[in-house]
């Protein structure tokens, strides 16, 4: 009995995610570039084990739940690989858009999309950035027909602003943040401790960034030594790592003695040391906010870059797209050839 129902738990989830991952992954634009295909790796690799379990449950039904068992621990990596449609934990309606990656809900209350960063309104005196409304009216196109959204909250529920942080889905099951990663109007970054989909996401940007769809038709990935005030804000900086130091109050990578890059006590857990210690002399692409730099210490670099997560620093090998010989606006110099396009410095 306990064979027979695992048996149909396992087949209704195959069907789920064929009808929740497709819409999650195709994000309303043509795949260029493969990482669409994950959804339907994950699909064939869960009826491939289907197949074997059926076949083990004919010879041990105890090892074939113990083999049941170690599957599922792989539903929460496979469902990080294909941004699908989750059990939710709530549901309302949108009253209007505030921004490309901000909305408001008919009941007051305020949401911020988990996962994405899209480009400043202007406010503060401050001019709009490049694509930032053209990334609200994507927002706003998702709910044109059905203003119901779907909401999947992170371990953080809420920001320091009161607002909800979570993860949204329309009504057919498609995820709004891959959506708009998709339309290249978003950029993919991660704030611990609300990590679910992260390696998704970054696959949905590369999809756009690839094919030069929307913020990334005419957006250049800076140059950490060509940095200057002009360059504050969110931004994706590739530059060499010349000196890595390790100490009590963090790590700090230098890249080209213009930009440090800060892994503060409080991430630092989430690194493995090792890999790290591996980025010396490397060509390294990382995102997050550029500020000016407060250290007064001699020779100190002039801008700052907090990273909170594994996910915000890649390799530039990995980082750039399979039919670039360069990288826009400077030559990759010495990359090692890498095989695996997630970055590499998750603590083991």
């Amino acid at each position: 009995m306990l064979l027979k129902k695992a048996l149909h738990s396992a087949f209704f989830y195959v069907h789920g995610l064929d009808r929740m991952s497709q819409g999650a992954m195709d994000g309303g634009a043509t795949n260029a570039h493969g990482s669409g295909s994950l959804s339907q790796r994950a699909r064939t690799a869960v009826r491939v084990f289907l197949l074997f379990f059926i076949g083990l449950a004919s010879v041990s039904p105890a090892l074939a739940i113990q083999a049941l068992a170690v599957q599922a621990l792989a539903v929460q990596a496979l469902a990080d690989q294909t941004c699908p449609s989750l059990p939710f934990d709530d549901e309302a309606e949108i009253r209007y858009i505030y921004d490309g990656d901000t909305l408001h809900l008919k009941d007051g209350r305020k949401v911020r999309l988990i996962g994405i960063n899209t480009p400043e309104l202007a406010r503060d005196h401050k001019p709009a950035e490049p694509y930032a409304f053209a990334a609200k009216e994507a927002l706003k196109t998702l709910f044109q027909k059905d203003k119901s959204i779907a909401l999947v909250y992170g371990k953080d529920k809420k920001d320091r602003y009161g607002r909800l942080l979570a993860h949204a889905f329309l009504t057919d099951g498609q995820n709004v943040q891959t959506a708009l990663l998709k339309q290249g109007f978003a950029s993919a970054i991660t704030y611990p401790p609300n990590t679910r989909f992260s390696a998704c996401y970054l696959e949905a940007e590369k999809d756009a960034r690839c094919s030069n769809r929307g913020l990334w038709e005419n957006s250049t990935i800076l140059a950490a030594k060509n940095l200057n005030k002009r360059h504050t804000g969110f931004h994706l900086v590739t530059g060499q790592v010349i000196n890595i130091d390790i100490n009590d109050k963090g790590i700090w990578l230098n890249l080209d003695d213009k930009l440090t890059v800060g892994i503060r006590p409080d991430n630092r857990s989430l690194f493995d040391l090792d890999a790290v210690n591996n980025l010396l002399n490397q060509s390294i692409t990382v995102r997050g906010w550029i500020n000016t730099s407060n250290s007064r210490k001699p020779g100190s670099n002039p801008f700052y870059l907090r990273v909170r997560h594994p996910s915000s620093i890649q390799l530039s090998s990995v980082f750039s797209c399979p039919q670039d010989s360069k990288m826009r606006g400077f030559e990759r110099p010495g990359l090692q050839k890498q095989v695996s396009a997630k970055p590499l410095i998750f603590k083991r």
